[in-house]
């Protein structure tokens, strides 16, 4: 005797299987040197279905074809790329807020700061954000190194998700994201998203088993599918491999499609704006 097909009304499992996207938001992307970047980078997002991507700049101090290149996507590409501007708290001034959003950036990358991110003198830099309306993608847990033979001043300890608990608190109105889900200080992440409405996780980055691991033991826990979004942290080419194997754990998990659908773009586009 065959079993029945399941309803509605059934485990999340069974409601949609998993689906080829259109309508991907990637919140995090790093801009390319590389000569002819934007165009290929456009080629892989309209062929995996990635509508927007939050692109992130290498630094204040870019060069000059750098500014150009922005310059160019800000006027033909402002509802593709959404623009990152990067700074490292403590390492430069305040004014490189107003700097980046004077120049059309909508938001902010923060990393490698010279002293925790939720330090007294590092509130000027979000609040000023907050003023502005740009969210801030923070670089939370271990940070890969630049060099392996050069003494490096950066500590991935100042970068723990809840060094982002305070600033959460302190601009109730800016929106924050904690990179790769604070890997891997997953249920430090999870806790410190879970007590502030305008902090959020990127699920990017390599180890996606690992981080689908944590996401498992702490969901409908301490964590829910509407704190997770989308995010790259890998060549554009990897658009396919990424979205396809994300939609398919998460399937697995019985995250419904409606709730998949807020990882991959709903809650992005209320986080940016969009």
């Amino acid at each position: 005797m065959s079993l029945p097909a399941p309803t509605q009304g059934d485990v999340a499992y069974y409601d949609a299987f998993p689906v080829e996207r259109k309508d991907v938001v990637d919140v995090h992307l790093h801009y390319s040197s590389e000569k002819g970047f934007v165009e290929k980078l456009l080629k892989e997002m309209d062929g995996a279905g990635v509508k927007v991507a939050c692109l992130i700049s290498s630094g204040p101090d870019c060069d000059e074809k750098e500014e150009a290149e922005w310059r160019a996507i800000f006027k033909d590409f402002g509802d593709r790329i959404f623009g990152l501007g990067l700074f490292k708290p403590g390492r430069c001034g305040y004014e490189v807020v107003d700097g980046y959003y004077s120049k059309g950036f909508k938001g902010l990358k923060a990393i490698e700061p010279k002293k925790p991110y939720d330090e007294d003198e590092y509130l000027r830099y979000y609040e000023r954000a907050e003023e502005y309306g740009m969210p801030i993608l923070f670089h939370t847990g271990v940070v890969a190194r630049g060099s392996t033979r050069e003494r490096e001043d950066v500590s991935s300890g100042y970068m723990r998700p809840i060094h982002l608990d305070r600033i959460a608190r302190w601009c109730p109105k800016l929106k924050i994201i904690a990179a790769h889900m604070g890997d891997p200080w997953f249920s430090e992440a999870y806790n410190t998203s879970q007590k502030n409405p305008n902090m959020w996780l990127d699920i990017s980055g390599k180890g996606i088993w690992l981080k689908a691991s944590a996401i498992r033991e702490h969901l409908w826990i301490r964590l829910r599918p509407e704190k997770l979004l989308f995010g790259l942290d890998e060549p554009p080419t990897q658009y396919r491999r990424i979205v396809h194997a994300w939609e398919t754990i998460l399937y697995e998990m019985g995250i419904s499609q409606e709730q998949r659908d807020m990882v991959f773009s709903g809650t992005a586009r209320r986080v940016l704006s969009l």
